[in-house]
């Protein structure tokens, strides 16, 4: 009878931590969401301020967040990427990221910098990004890494905004220069 106190005691514990663990995972994933809201409304709002019609889809378009049309009838697509750390100096993607470059699709990569100031963004279009990721994580499957081993399958994408350390093997030299052409640029959904 004790032996099953015992088990019984370490089971309500056991549950009791798990509880804990799936409420943190929960208030973690409610705060990621809601970075990704803050960013999708604060593009919607600038395009506003443009005379744009912007509407946020709230998730139920696969690919884009954002469907605006411009003063002068112009439909674009964006897909809004958001962090509030103000230090992040590049922004994750998908594999998925690698396809569905076209002429109207946008991606728009937006630093809310903690809250405490204006946020930076940069809009860039899709056939920017795509070949991008796509090619700099090609170069990173074939790089050995660490130890001089293979890097494992990864559908992590990454597009930098500041090239850093060994990114700047993986991606053009003239990006940084190119990067800094799209800060703040919503003049190009015109």
């Amino acid at each position: 009878f004790q032996a099953l106190s015992v088990i019984h005691f370490y089971l309500i514990c056991y549950v009791k931590q798990c509880k804990v663990y799936l409420k943190a995972m929960t208030i973690e994933k409610a705060q990621k969401q809601n970075v990704g809201n803050a960013g999708e409304y604060y593009i919607a709002a600038r395009l506003s301020a443009l005379n744009f019609t912007a509407t946020i889809t709230l998730g139920r378009a696969e690919k884009y967040d954002i469907l605006a049309l411009s003063p002068s009838g112009r439909l674009v697509k964006i897909s809004v990427k958001a962090t509030q750390n103000e230090n992040a100096t590049d922004f994750p993607l998908s594999a998925k990221d690698e396809q569905g470059a076209t002429d109207d699709f946008y991606y728009a990569f937006v630093k809310l910098n903690g809250f405490a100031k204006e946020p930076d963004f940069w809009i860039i279009p899709s056939k920017i990004v795509c070949p991008l990721i796509r090619d700099a994580h090609k170069k990173w499957e074939i790089t050995p890494g660490l130890n001089n081993k293979a890097h494992g399958i990864s559908s992590v994408r990454i597009l930098p905004i500041e090239l850093r350390g060994s990114q700047k093997v993986y991606y053009p030299a003239k990006w940084e220069k190119e990067v800094k052409e799209y800060h703040k640029n919503l003049k190009q959904l015109l």
